[in-house]
């Protein structure tokens, strides 16, 4: 299992490949870094440009990646795991295609927050929560989702529902795994 992430990088100046980054403030290199999370060693570190990648980006860099680890471990299972921006189309198809699993996180939509499973998930929740004098319940429930940016793709999309004095918290994953 790998674990994919890009983390922001501050340049003072005008460094070639910086970027005005609107999210973080900042001119900045979004480097990707990808570590084995069973050593906490890092597998991978590519240097580019300030700006989130696109999917078709990431989608070239875990097919090189991949590429060099079935070089010498041709069937060693490979799992990867990034926060939303990872789990667009272009990675999902690749890894799909590719024999390569993937958990990726999924911001939540209008969509995601009506679905019958979920709403009813996200009801019993809160409603347990309140009667058992809870600080905090999280429950766990999936759904079968299509973005429209999918070409009319369903893919497992797990939720995770937190009831709390706060009110309901609701994060979503999508994957490839059973």
């Amino acid at each position: 299992t790998l674990d994919i992430d890009d983390t922001v990088d501050v340049v003072h100046g005008m460094q070639q490949l910086s970027f005005w980054n609107g999210h973080h403030g900042e001119r900045c290199f979004l480097p990707i870094h990808v570590y084995d999370t069973s050593t906490g060693r890092p597998v991978a570190m590519l240097l580019r440009t300030g700006k989130t990648p696109s999917g078709a980006e990431v989608a070239g860099h875990i097919r090189r990646l991949v590429r060099r680890i079935r070089r010498h471990w041709p069937d060693t299972h490979i799992t990867l795991r990034g926060d939303g921006h990872y789990g667009r189309p272009e990675p999902m198809a690749w890894c799909e295609s590719n024999g390569v699993d993937y958990v990726f996180g999924l911001p939540g939509n209008a969509a995601l927050h009506a679905d019958p499973v979920i709403v009813t998930e996200a009801d019993s929740c809160a409603t347990d929560c309140a009667i058992r004098g809870d600080s905090q319940l999280r429950r766990y429930t999936e759904t079968r989702y299509a973005a429209k940016s999918w070409v009319k793709i369903r893919r497992r999309v797990v939720a995770r529902i937190e009831a709390s004095t706060l009110g309901l918290d609701i994060r979503f994953v999508v994957t490839s795994l059973t």
